[in-house]
C-alpha cells in the first residue's frame, strides 16, 4: 500500500504553523517586555548588557524560525505537487496502452490505474499471473523503453517512462 501526500496540504499546514508560531512568540516577546520594563527581574544598567535581552533575542530567533518555515510553506504551496506532469504522463500512457496486446495491456493498465509505480510483487498479485509471466512481459516492455525496473529491497518497483 502506497500512501501518497499532497505536497500543496503540506504547504497550507506548514503557513498555518508559521503563523500560530509568530503569535506565539509575540506574544512572549510583548509579556517579557512587559516585566523587563516594570523591574520586576531586576534593573539593567544597559542594554547591552541585560541578560533579559537574551531572552527576546530567543524570540527574535523564534520569528526568523516561523519566517523559515512560512517561506517553505509559501513554496510548497505554489510548486508543491506535479499534477500537470502526472496529467501528461497518464495521456501519454494511454496511447501507449492503445498498441498493446493481451497480456501487456493487463499488467501496463495497472501500473497505470497505479500512477505509474508499482511493486512487481503487487503486479504479480493483482494480475493473477505467475511470476516468471509478469517477469517476461516486463522484460518485454522494458527492452521497449516503456518501463523501467528499479531495484527495492527484495523486490522491483516498475516506473512507467
Amino acid at each position: 500500500m502506497r500512501v501518497s501526500v499532497n505536497t500543496r496540504y503540506v504547504g497550507a499546514l506548514l503557513i498555518i504553523l508559521s503563523i500560530v508560531l509568530f503569535l506565539i512568540m509575540y506574544n512572549f516577546s510583548q509579556t517579557m517586555l512587559e516585566i523587563i520594563d516594570s523591574g520586576e527581574l531586576g534593573s539593567c544598567q544597559s542594554y547591552e548588557t541585560c541578560p533579559h535581552v537574551m531572552i527576546l533575542n530567543q524570540a527574535y530567533l523564534g520569528y526568523f524560525l516561523a519566517l523559515v518555515i512560512f517561506i517553505v510553506g509559501v513554496f510548497l504551496l505554489i510548486f508543491g505537487g506535479r499534477p500537470e506532469k502526472v496529467e501528461g504522463n497518464k495521456r501519454k500512457w494511454e496511447s501507449v496502452l492503445k498498441t498493446l496486446t493481451g497480456d501487456e495491456r493487463g499488467i501496463y493498465d495497472k501500473i497505470v490505474a497505479s500512477e505509474g509505480v508499482i511493486f512487481q510483487s503487487e503486479l504479480v498479485e493483482q494480475t493473477g499471473f505467475p511470476k516468471a509471466k509478469v517477469s517476461r512481459v516486463l522484460d518485454k516492455m522494458e527492452a521497449r523503453g516503456l518501463l523501467e525496473r528499479k531495484r527495492r529491497g527484495m523486490t522491483n518497483a516498475v516506473v512507467l517512462k
